[in-house]
């Protein structure tokens, strides 16, 4: 099918993850110092916890940013005829199916996406948080940051890429064809097919490119960070002052 073929429904993705991945990163973060100040003098303890509720409620509002991009790409990959670009096929969508059909895989959508930023904002900051603590000179070394960065983004990439892909997978069987066939048919159809075994079809793609992706978000993510001067541990330093004036 020639080499374009790996390319198929880049400009959906592009610009879903784009603008979906702002809105996760901005409402993460936001979310993560309001709980933290909420909680007061046990934010300490709680950082793993105020992770991944941060995490999962800013991931339940970016799911309805970027299911419709998911539908159009999917569609565009299954379907490469369908129409000449991504705003054709999404006209046609809402034409022949109705714009909530672009929302039709929500539910399954945030089993997905909830598990997925969990995984990887957690793995992320408990990995660079470990090289940090192994290698302290990389604090202060903007090449070594980035690389530790790097290295966080890769992990959390794989471990996320591993607990969404059964939802993935159902996401992709769902928007395969446009007979509305519903997320527990769409299970119910790959265990069928080959068992549960199905549910991680593709599974080591996915664990590639989530790897790079997420990688790349967190690299450009702490170049902001850095180029604004806000330090790999701004956050712990805040809960520690936080933590000491409240004991005060």
């Amino acid at each position: 099918e020639g080499f374009g073929t790996f390319f198929t429904g880049w400009a959906p993705t592009l610009v879903g993850f784009f603008v979906g991945g702002g809105i996760l990163y901005t409402a993460t973060e936001f979310l993560r110092r309001y709980l933290t100040e909420l909680a007061g003098s046990s934010a300490v303890s709680l950082e793993v916890p105020i992770i991944l509720i941060g995490a999962a409620a800013a991931s339940f509002i970016g799911s309805f940013v970027i299911c419709p991009f998911e539908a159009v790409r999917i569609r565009s990959v299954a379907q490469p005829n369908f129409a000449d670009n991504i705003v054709g096929v999404l006209s046609r969508i809402v034409e022949e199916e109705g714009v909530f059909s672009l929302f039709s895989a929500i539910p399954v959508f945030l089993t997905k996406e909830i598990p997925f930023a969990m995984a990887k904002f957690t793995v992320f900051d408990l990995s660079t948080e470990f090289l940090y603590e192994e290698f302290p000179a990389a604090q202060e070394d903007l090449k070594l940051s980035l690389l530790v960065s790097l290295v966080g983004g890769t992990l959390g990439g794989v471990v996320a890429a591993i607990v969404s892909n059964p939802a993935d997978t159902v996401i992709s069987e769902m928007k395969k064809s446009s007979d509305g066939i519903g997320p527990i048919a769409a299970c119910k159809t790959l265990l069928n097919r080959s068992g549960i075994p199905t549910l991680f079809t593709g599974l080591g793609l996915r664990m590639v490119f989530y790897a790079i992706m997420i990688s790349l978000q967190f690299l450009a993510y702490d170049s902001i960070r850095f180029a604004l001067g806000i330090g790999t541990d701004d956050l712990k330093l805040y809960l520690d002052v936080l933590g000491g004036a409240l004991q005060q």
